[in-house]
């Protein structure tokens, strides 16, 4: 036997209605919802490229050319033989070799081209200096007190500079 239930009417036509959609007054909420966050993103990514616009050509970038012969520099041995291998470039087997050398267009800390940097140069001074007054150049052959080394980068966009960065370098007592 087959039994049929009976339903209103009225009851199965108000729960498919509300399952059918949402109320003009909640579309207009996720409208206001998704327009801010689109308005609050766009503000964010354009106020991040004009700050990239600042770094892309100023001292940040340049202490950042400079940090790689900084760290280029801490990866070669203090003293070189004739005999060793060229590790950054033509001439350069140890950390003095870095000395009066122009990197052009710059190069990275493993002696790779920095392409995003073509029209950059990377500059190298080495000073041997009194530790006791640092402003005092010294010839490490004749000096008879305490010595400091300073490693000088100095970065150029062209005839440019646009920074200068040193770091006081000592070596290694532990054997590599």
């Amino acid at each position: 036997m087959i039994r049929h239930q009976r339903t209103s009417r009225g009851r199965g036509s108000a729960a498919r209605r509300r399952v059918a959609g949402a109320s003009f007054a909640e579309l207009m909420l996720a409208t206001i919802v998704v327009g801010s966050a689109v308005v609050a993103s766009t503000a964010s990514l354009r106020g991040s490229t004009e700050v990239y616009h600042y770094f892309a050509e100023g001292p940040h970038e340049a202490l950042m050319l400079a940090q790689e012969i900084h760290e280029a520099a801490l990866l070669l041995p203090w003293e070189a033989e004739e005999a060793d291998p060229e590790l950054f470039g033509a001439g350069v087997k140890g950390l003095f070799d870095l000395d009066d050398k122009e990197f052009s267009p710059p190069r990275s800390a493993e002696y790779e081209v920095v392409i995003s940097h073509i029209g950059w140069s990377q500059e190298v001074d080495i000073k041997i200096v009194d530790l006791e007054d640092p402003s005092i150049e010294v010839d490490p052959e004749t000096f008879e007190g305490e010595t400091l080394t300073e490693l000088e980068v100095t970065i150029k966009i062209g005839d440019d500079v646009v920074g200068t960065h040193s770091w006081w370098m000592s070596e290694s007592e532990v054997e590599v």
